[in-house]
């Protein structure tokens, strides 16, 4: 595209939108069965399969990469900006969204999320970052 963003910048938004859709329908087909599968035979309730097995699909590809990417030179670094960076997204893009897609389901009660799990994940979040930092002041 030799550097036009008038071309790349529409191509990328096209491309990010696809991405969604293609895992939204394996997600659908593939996943969600046995996650269905998992709870109902350990009994578990649908709030406690969404803190864990949920929680463990999406971040099962992430520890896998960190694993992975910390055996080279840069590799802590690349770790700690994907991991924090995944965080980040999950808990405020994908968070926001699905509150706001479950208001929209007909058959569905609507998500309403207790502003002191936000805050408690808030002050988790920003304890753990302050932990990094200090370890990679230490040494």
């Amino acid at each position: 595209m030799n550097g036009n963003l008038f071309i790349l910048i529409p191509f990328i938004v096209i491309a990010i939108v696809l991405i969604f859709k293609m895992i939204c329908g394996i997600v659908e087909e593939y996943i969600e069965g046995g996650l269905n599968y998992i709870t109902k035979f350990l009994g578990l309730s649908e709030a406690m399969a969404g803190i864990t097995l949920i929680a463990l699909a999406n971040g099962a590809g992430d520890v896998v990469t960190a694993v992975v990417a910390s055996g080279g030179a840069d590799g802590v670094a690349y770790n700690i900006g994907a991991l924090f960076g995944a965080g980040l997204f999950v808990c405020s893009i994908v968070m926001s969204l699905t509150i706001m897609g479950s208001k929209e389901m007909k058959d569905k009660k609507p998500i309403i999320v207790d502003k002191n799990t936000i805050y408690r994940d808030l002050v988790f979040y920003i304890g753990a970052t302050l932990f990094v930092i200090l370890l990679g002041a230490w040494g």
